[in-house]
């Protein structure tokens, strides 16, 4: 079962609950509403979880284009280092394998931005679904307890 289909219970169970007369007090199902909440304590872990494993999926792909990086790097080092000794072919291997760092660095810069720029997306969707629905959780607590 999901967050908000506990919720949705929940809500109908206060919803639909017996008034006490002359207060904004109501008699609820205890039990029912308990059964609830450990249902939702069941059910959250799991959205901590995918948040985990999205973390998890960031630090692979930072630590993937890490490597790929540093292949691209050794890479143009031996080209550079294998090249002819001549003056003009050995300028121009000089150059090319600068060129060939440069853009592995600005390749490796540009996965992680956009690894970062994924995760925090994600972690801020996550964030602010679990947002509401604590906020709804403290907002059906309140009105439990007549505030």
């Amino acid at each position: 079962m999901n967050i908000m289909a506990i919720l949705g219970y929940l809500e109908e169970e206060v919803n639909g609950a017996s008034s006490v007369p002359f207060s904004n007090k109501c008699s609820i199902d205890r039990e029912k509403c308990l059964n609830l909440l450990a249902d939702m304590r069941q059910t959250l872990p799991e959205a901590i979880l995918e948040a985990e494993t999205i973390r998890n999926e960031k630090n692979q792909i930072l630590y993937d284009a890490e490597k790929e990086s540093e292949a691209i790097i050794s890479d143009a080092e031996r080209r550079a280092t294998s090249l002819v000794d001549e003056h003009d072919i050995t300028q121009a291997a000089y150059q090319k394998a600068e060129e060939i760092i440069a853009s592995a660095q600005n390749s490796a810069r540009e996965i992680r931005r956009s690894a970062n720029t994924y995760v925090e997306e994600i972690l801020g969707e996550m964030e602010n679904y679990i947002q509401r629905y604590l906020d709804l959780v403290r907002q059906n607590r309140e009105q439990m307890r007549g505030r």
